[in-house]
């Protein structure tokens, strides 16, 4: 029986969401903030979710930029009729699908067999522990020797992306393109350079015997932290 969370703040909805699946012998729970939904992604392993957009507090597609961190668990967008760049972003952010409200139970019963049949592995990349540095992606908290370590946001970003790539190599312009976007370019490489020195120096890893990431001269960084074999 595959396990279905739904993250949306309208009971009617989840209530309504909730029955249509079960009928065809889904188990369904469901949670009303972002926050929620993150702890109960990391907590229950559901095979897909059903996300909307317009959570109070945080918003979906911040659900989105950090459950792709460490997870990629199939995600079905399920949200009012807003524009054009609003599902774009969604589906640029880590949504696999997207349905607008109003919508049909035969499509969405469709899509969310499609999401599954396309799912491959669902492997939780939560936590990460090495020597003395615990690291809880779903929470955004770190610990070093069981003192707390305060990450800047772009600190958090590299973090996410390092950990959600693992033994692949970052280059330079891929992790500049992941934290400032686009329009920024090799000057960036600099800022990015003293991004990772902060980075490095709270983690407690040293460049030159690195636990965590190695640095590729002249092309970029590799995660050398081997992810959890999957429980079967």
């Amino acid at each position: 029986m595959s396990r279905v969370l739904i993250v949306d703040d309208e009971p009617q909805i989840v209530a309504a969401v909730t029955r249509g699946l079960s009928q065809n012998n889904y188990q369904v729970s469901g949670a009303a903030t972002g926050e929620d939904g993150l702890a109960e992604i990391a907590a229950r392993r559901p095979d897909l979710v059903v996300l909307d957009l317009g959570l109070p507090g945080l918003d979906g597609v911040e659900v989105l930029r950090r459950l792709r961190a460490w997870s990629d668990v199939p995600v079905l967008v399920l949200s009012a009729a807003g524009g054009e760049d609003q599902k774009v972003e969604a589906l640029d952010t880590g949504a696999d699908d997207y349905l607008e409200k109003p919508f049909g139970f035969g499509e969405l019963r469709a899509r969310v067999r499609a999401l599954l049949r396309r799912s491959t592995a669902d492997q939780l990349i939560s936590e990460i522990v090495v020597a003395d540095l615990y690291v809880d992606l779903a929470s955004r908290t770190v610990e070093r020797a069981g003192d707390e370590v305060r990450l800047t946001p772009k600190e958090w970003q590299l973090l996410e992306a390092f950990a959600n790539n693992p033994g692949k190599l970052l280059t330079h312009g891929w992790l500049i393109r992941r934290l400032w976007g686009q329009s920024y370019g090799d000057e960036n490489r600099q800022t990015l350079r003293a991004h990772m020195r902060s980075l490095r120096s709270k983690l407690g890893d040293d460049a030159a015997e690195p636990l965590l990431v190695r640095t590729e001269v002249g092309s970029g960084y590799r995660w050398m932290v081997t992810p959890p074999d999957r429980p079967s």
